[in-house]
């Protein structure tokens, strides 16, 4: 497990803050003593404040404050879904000089303090690892105007897969100034509405996002398996931001329980979430990964989850060569209005991860870190 010890980059100064909101009276639950503790541990954050009501007026102008006082660079909230206050507290930073997307969430209610009350000390677990989570995709952001896709055009080979996959007519093929080949790929960030399903088609790796970038992803992916333990269930979701995070909203509404054997890594689109990140945790030993959209003909980027039906079928055939059940990766679909069929999913799928026992590529994980472990240190020697 990581220590979360590292050497803070000039100006990268984190501020912190915990909603109480015990409107509902299920946060009462909540460790708020003990995640505070956490995020100390991290030598980034130079401020921490909690407060009852964080989306309140006061509170918001205490952030814009804060911000000027303490030249604060980033903010991770800890508080609701982030469909209701998290543009509010990204207007705010604006206001007091920060980029929007320097500011970020993690949704310790409805995803967390409402689902997970049987368990009290895996809610604790679960809300230090998805912190930690919130805390690396926070860091690997960078500032930017809008949520579209970007190609590095040096290395662009000009194959116009991503020209065929865009619904929105965003991509456009011109002629390469470098003349290596007859056109490259060209992103319209004014017609780009962000998907991503382009930057995960590319087969070339050339092309990303400004925002929910690939180190973003990959940084919260690296992230859950350096934090996985090996005497639980260690189980990853990726779930789309339009149908089926929203849902595991709804079920934290309805106070449904839910197994807190999972993470979550929240995406634009199901079609956005790469392959190879799939295949790194469950290579690295993840004991099982779930991949969740929106049901066909309810997708919020039309014919995202339809793409992502085609290309997850590859990841079977490659688990098998690997040695490891096919039932460890599972694609789901599921509405924002339907909290139940989200627990269903999400239950079902753990407790067939708890029946299959822990990934039998574990143990070559255990090697890994150790391996990695032992280099650092004769690195640091040396």
């Amino acid at each position: 497990m990581s220590d979360n010890k590292s050497t803070p980059n000039p100006g990268d100064r984190v501020g912190v803050y915990f909603c109480e909101c015990h409107s509902s009276g299920l946060c009462d639950r909540f460790d708020f003593d003990d995640l505070e503790t956490f995020a100390h541990e991290f030598p980034q954050v130079v401020l921490i404040r909690r407060n009852p009501k964080l989306c309140g007026k006061e509170a918001i102008e205490g952030i814009k404050k804060d911000i000027k006082e303490h030249s604060l660079k980033r903010i991770l909230v800890a508080t609701c879904a982030p469909d209701k206050h998290l543009e509010e507290f990204r207007t705010a930073a604006v206001e007091a000089g920060l980029n929007r997307y320097l500011v970020d969430a993690v949704n310790i209610r409805e995803q967390l303090a409402f689902i997970h009350t049987k368990d009290p000390e895996k809610a604790r677990k679960k809300a230090r690892d998805q912190f930690a989570m919130g805390m690396a995709n926070l860091m690997a952001v960078k500032p930017a105007d809008k949520v579209y896709a970007i190609v590095d055009e040096t290395k662009c080979n000009g194959c116009e897969i991503c020209y065929t996959v865009c619904d929105k007519d965003a991509i456009t093929m011109i002629p390469d100034p470098y003349g290596r080949v007859s056109k490259i790929s060209h992103p319209e960030p004014d017609k780009c509405w962000g998907c991503g399903v382009c930057v995960t088609s590319c087969p070339v790796n050339v092309m990303d996002m400004t925002v929910y970038s690939n180190a973003q992803m990959e940084a919260q992916v690296d992230t859950f398996i350096e934090r996985m333990e090996h005497n639980m269930i260690n189980s990853l979701v990726f779930a789309c931001h339009w149908c089926a995070y929203p849902a595991g909203d709804a079920a934290g509404a309805e106070g449904i329980e839910i197994e807190p054997d999972f993470r979550i890594i929240r995406t634009l689109c199901s079609g956005r979430v790469n392959p190879d990140w799939v295949l790194k945790a469950l290579s690295r030993g993840a004991d099982g990964v779930l991949l969740m959209g929106g049901k066909p003909n309810h997708c919020h980027f039309n014919t995202g989850n339809i793409r992502t039906m085609r290309r997850m079928k590859l990841i079977k055939f490659l688990m098998e060569q690997m040695g490891l059940d096919g039932r460890r990766f599972r694609v789901e679909w599921v509405n924002p209005d339907e909290p139940y069929e989200y627990a269903n999913i999400v239950n079902s799928f753990v407790n067939d991860l708890r029946k299959l026992g822990p990934n039998p590529l574990s143990s070559r994980e255990s090697d890994y870190s150790s391996a990695k472990n032992k280099k650092e240190k004769i690195s640091n020697q040396g």
